[in-house]
């Protein structure tokens, strides 16, 4: 099948990294793939082998629209699959264009006219299905709940090495505690309350160290903010800023806690990541976090925004490793069995082998 993943985002994030992926497992599959993104992206510096890529600022002006839908015919697709919010919008006015049916996988969950356009809505969980069929009135009979994966095997290859190292980089001493966050420092990530959480946590575990990995802006107000509580509650050398690092997956499996405390999180692959690297995680209770963190087996579901029961979770298993070292091995077994990126591509073709083949014959070959 001749495939084009059409997505719109520049920098790294969760959609282009399952972009990335799942165009990898499709040609290891046997398809032919085309990326449509923006110039100078992340995903095209990524050199995918067998990936062709093709530029557009997915502008919906006439003439934009007829350039890419023009060349789309000339190439003879068999199926448009679109991802982030832009992308979306720009697959749907393809599809009108050139009758080349259209798939979009739902990354977040937002209110937008065009989701009922597309042919086929792929929600990367069973919250933001819930919500695509409530707010966007997308229909149940057109829409499947399919997983976002991420690359599991880096995580099979970490040894004790690569933790001793980021021990060093990070000056570990011998008893302490480390919590770690992953993501870009944004609200909806809502690290604010665990920063909230932190005096607390201190009296309770004074020697922990909270290690920050993600993309983030000192001159932004909200992270300003997170530094003024770290300063107001003397909390400077507990309190670590790495920024984004490569190998994301030697911290994880370093750390001794992952919290996600996010406000919104449509699916939550930085749980996912973290249980594969058999590290427990304290999570919010929102989107699709309980679907990943299992309470009381690899992890703790805390409410959302409240920074008491953050601290009171951490510190929970903070007091029992033994605990946590059974829930790591919980969380490893069960996102290996059940995110398995195998099982969840093969997922994804059948629902491209079910539209195109619902798809007219002369509206495929039209060109």
């Amino acid at each position: 099948m001749k495939i084009l993943q059409i997505i719109s985002g520049r920098n790294i994030n969760g959609a282009l990294t399952y972009c990335k992926f799942l165009s990898e497992h499709l040609i290891a599959n046997g398809h032919s793939i085309t990326v449509l993104c923006r110039k100078d992206g992340w995903i095209e510096r990524q050199d995918i082998p067998g990936v062709e890529f093709f530029h557009s600022e997915m502008d919906r002006s006439s003439g934009e629209i007829g350039r890419v839908a023009d060349w789309i015919t000339q190439q003879k697709f068999d199926l448009l699959h679109s991802h982030m919010s832009r992308a979306h919008a720009f697959g749907v006015l393809l599809k009108l264009k050139t009758k080349v049916p259209v798939i979009a996988t739902a990354h977040n969950r937002s209110f937008q006219l065009h989701w009922t356009f597309n042919d086929y809505v792929i929600a990367n969980s069973e919250a933001t299905r819930r919500y695509q069929r409530r707010i966007n009135r997308v229909a149940n009979h057109r829409m499947e709940t399919v997983h976002c994966f991420t690359d599991l095997q880096r995580f099979t290859e970490v040894t004790d090495r690569c933790k001793r190292r980021i021990e060093r980089q990070l000056r570990r001493s011998p008893d302490e505690f480390l919590i770690g966050v992953v993501g870009e420092v944004v609200q909806r990530k809502g690290h604010i309350y665990l920063f909230k959480a932190l005096a607390e946590i201190a009296k309770a575990i004074p020697n922990f160290k909270l290690v920050l990995l993600g993309r983030y802006n000192r001159e932004e107000s909200y992270v300003k903010r997170l530094r003024r509580i770290v300063m107001r509650d003397q909390l400077l050398g507990r309190v670590k800023w790495l920024g984004l690092r490569p190998n994301v997956q030697d911290f994880m499996a370093t750390f001794d806690l992952t919290v996600v405390p996010s406000v919104e999180e449509p699916l939550g692959l930085v749980a996912m990541e973290s249980l594969a690297a058999g590290t427990p995680v304290v999570a919010s209770n929102t989107g699709g976090l309980p679907e990943i963190v299992q309470h009381q087996e690899n992890g703790l579901i805390v409410p959302s925004k409240r920074p008491a029961a953050i601290a009171n979770a951490i510190i929970e298993l903070a007091n029992d490793p033994m605990r946590r070292i059974r829930m790591g091995q919980t969380g490893k077994t069960f996102v290996f069995e059940n995110f398995s990126p195998q099982l969840l591509s093969q997922k994804i073709e059948s629902i491209y082998e079910k539209v195109v083949g619902q798809t007219p014959t002369h509206r495929r070959n039209a060109a």
